[in-house]
């Protein structure tokens, strides 16, 4: 049976009653339409969490569209400010104040899907083949706006961030699924032996495979907010017990972790900070559990139709991975093995050589704190960077290439155009954790756009670099491409040769073009083995460095 949030978001159903959904933008949103929304409603009991009819618990008035910014669902925003209600974030471009706004407000978002059976415990207990009339379901959203990103938040299944628009581009970054569809119910794979794709960025706890939690409701609360920084938070307890009918591999059992997951959009930004806080309230500890962040992915997409195009790469920096060939025996001929089922990383880079769908993990872990994918069609990427090394396991699904011809109107047609990258403290499914009596973890994870970069050199929260050399007759050219979270604002570039500055210049960092750095010296001062560094500044602060071997 669907649980009903804490918060007072809403779900409507279309005529059946349902558990399950599958998403379009709903036409009229309280964020992107044209002219001013409507003022923002008191919450109840003064707590500040989003209310029905699109409040704030702080009673402030909330007006969307920040900047006049063009949201997915087509009309301008009137550009109106947020009330500074909570503490709010620092800015965090070394002093720089940004004229641009931070807003938050209330939206729905519908979702078309074939029809769901399942008992009262969410166990799938209907046919083996979906029905073949679609209904939709719709959910209240929260949508957190500045200049340059437009967020969707779906707490209510799941605690998703459902969709990040990059603003200046009017491209999606995450996929959307246009209808949703049942599919390998009773095949014991999936938790509730069942599974449908919505989607989006979120937890799959304390299990993989999507977990416990995927088409629940968290509870929502608004941490932080002011017109320079909001933060809302999306909170879960794994309160509910193993349930009669779920596959028996799935045997954790309830753990009472609490995940808190804090979505912070600053003024002035273009990146989307996401805080991962695990906690362990039981005095004693838990034995065995997993969390993977699941990021559905399918960046430079048009707003409201998202698919990747054949034309994808995958951005990972490893030289190896464990594919499962076992499950598809069609890895054994995409790859040089190198030993059992662990091959080269190489041609799987590329989604055109995914002749079907398939799981890889890199091995023996990951231990790059940057990853991504790669739209080659209109050369946008979507990056996630992560400081912290706590999630050294990165776990790639996609659906095969045939998926990008899929009919979604078929409902026994699971396929779907999207590249799945999942990111967990354990490096692999069925390799359990364990926490200690009170322990507490947390790391921070920025999403943003890469724009016009073939590849990733070096990343930080601040942006990506891509460093190349070319010759020109006697001399040779030193370039940096760079995608900076922080547009419109002034920054230093610096281009290093062994140490040595042979370029360095001003610039005002773009928000839909890449910035370009490049300078030309004889070759003869190029010896092999040199060392070319980019570093971009603003003042004394280093927002993003990388470093080239010239072999």
């Amino acid at each position: 049976m669907f649980k009903r949030p804490n918060h007072e978001l809403r779900r409507r159903a279309g005529g059946t009653q349902l558990r399950i959904f599958a998403f379009a933008l709903s036409g009229a949103t309280a964020c992107g339409s044209n002219g001013s929304s409507p003022d923002a409603v008191a919450g109840t009991g003064g707590q500040d969490a989003v209310g029905t009819g699109g409040g704030t618990g702080t009673g402030g008035q909330l007006t969307s569209g920040s900047s006049g910014g063009q949201g997915p669902t087509g009309g301008n925003g009137a550009g109106g400010n947020a009330a500074a209600t909570g503490s709010g974030g620092q800015d965090n471009t070394g002093g720089v104040v940004s004229a641009d706004t931070v807003t938050r407000s209330a939206s729905s978002y519908s979702f078309e899907h074939f029809p769901i059976e399942t008992n009262d415990d969410d166990v799938w207990n209907g046919l083996d083949v979906p029905a073949q009339q679609p209904t939709t379901t719709t959910f209240d959203t929260v949508i957190l706006e500045n200049g340059y990103l437009k967020v969707t938040l779906l707490p209510d299944y799941g605690g998703r961030i459902l969709s990040i628009v990059h603003k200046e581009t009017e491209r999606e970054l995450l996929y959307q699924n246009p209808v949703g569809t049942p599919y390998l119910m009773g095949d014991d794979i999936f938790y509730y032996n069942y599974l449908v794709i919505l989607g989006g960025i979120f937890p799959s706890f304390p299990e993989p495979e999507h977990g416990k939690y995927w088409n629940q409701p968290y509870q929502l609360e608004v941490i932080a907010e002011s017109a320079q920084a909001i933060t809302v938070r999306m909170s879960r307890r794994d309160d509910i017990d193993l349930a009669a009918g779920v596959p028996e591999r799935y045997d954790v059992g309830r753990t009472d972790i609490l995940v808190e997951l804090d979505v912070t959009l600053r003024a002035g930004r273009s990146d989307l900070e996401l805080q991962t806080r695990l906690t362990n309230s039981r005095s004693s500890a838990v034995d065995g559990f997993e969390f993977w962040t699941v990021t559905t992915l399918a960046p430079g997409s048009t707003p409201g139709d998202t698919k990747i195009p054949l034309e994808t790469s995958i951005w990972a920096d490893m030289d190896q991975v464990h594919c499962l060939e076992e499950s598809w025996a069609w890895f054994g001929d995409a790859e040089t093995r190198v030993s059992g089922e662990v091959f080269q990383w190489k041609n799987l880079a590329h989604f055109e050589n995914w002749v079907d769908q398939g799981t890889c993990f890199a091995n023996p872990s990951y231990q790059a704190h940057w990853s991504g994918l790669f739209n080659h069609q209109n050369k946008t990427a979507v990056l996630r960077v992560s400081e912290d090394q706590q999630t050294p396991g990165l776990k790639l699904w996609t659906f095969g290439r045939d998926s990008v011809g899929v009919d979604v109107d078929d409902g026994e047609q699971w396929l779907r155009p999207t590249i799945e990258m999942w990111h967990g403290v354990t490096p692999e499914f069925w390799e359990r954790g364990a926490m200690a009596a009170g322990e507490v973890r947390t790391w921070r994870d920025h999403y943003f756009a890469s724009l016009g970069l073939e590849g990733v050199t070096a990343a930080s929260e601040y942006g990506a670099a891509y460093l190349t050399v070319t010759s020109a007759g006697a001399d040779v050219q030193l370039n940096a491409t760079a995608t900076l979270t922080v547009p419109g604002q002034a920054v230093r570039a610096v281009l290093r040769l062994n140490g040595t500055v042979v370029s360095e210049q001003d610039l005002t960092v773009g928000g839909a073009e890449p910035n370009q750095v490049s300078v030309t010296v004889p070759s003869a001062e190029v010896p092999a083995g040199a060392v070319l560094e980019a570093e971009f500044l603003q003042g004394e602060r280093s927002l993003l460095r990388a470093q080239l071997n010239l072999d």
